[in-house]
């Protein structure tokens, strides 16, 4: 099973600055996961209307999407659970932050927040941010991910946008 893996979008609503490259390949059968920071709900339902979302809020969200969105949430796809939360504070250890949040076994943990992507198995727990779709402080250009879910494996992508 693959799963289109996105945070972080900083944009008011769906345009150009979202990559149509992405939105192209988003099909309403796939599976879409958002770690948080959608800050205009224009941009959630536009989203949602495009294919299966899970999602949680984030610290950027106006507050009609955080009425809207659980802080975190746990989803089970083929046999996997997977673990959604945005992240706050520093940079530093917020892998290690967000992973606590979580008081039971994950497959996967999906944050965003630091705009950086992220990749490591931590025990049995695969962590992976896809970093921001509108970028980082480093890089113009924005980053989001693929979740691949096979029965003995889990591994992501992460794809860079031009």
């Amino acid at each position: 099973m693959t799963l289109f893996v996105i945070s972080d979008t900083h944009v008011p609503e769906i345009s150009p600055g979202i990559s149509q490259d992405l939105l192209s390949q988003i099909k309403s059968d796939d599976i879409l996961f958002h770690a948080g920071d959608f800050t205009d709900i224009k941009t959630l339902k536009e989203l949602e209307k495009r294919c299966k979302m899970y999602a949680v809020r984030g610290n950027m969200d106006d507050p009609e999407v955080r009425k809207t969105l659980p802080e975190k949430r746990i989803v089970e796809l083929s046999g996997k659970r997977i673990g959604i939360l945005h992240g706050w504070g520093a940079p530093t250890d917020l892998p290690e932050r967000v992973l606590r949040k979580f008081n039971e076994e994950l497959d996967v943990l999906i944050f965003g927040h630091s705009h950086v992507p992220y990749y490591k198995k931590v025990a049995d727990t695969l962590l992976f941010n896809p970093g921001s779709l509108a970028g980082d402080w480093r890089s113009k250009s924005g980053t989001y991910g693929i979740l691949r879910l096979e029965e003995e494996k889990i591994w992501a992508d992460l794809i860079e946008l031009r």
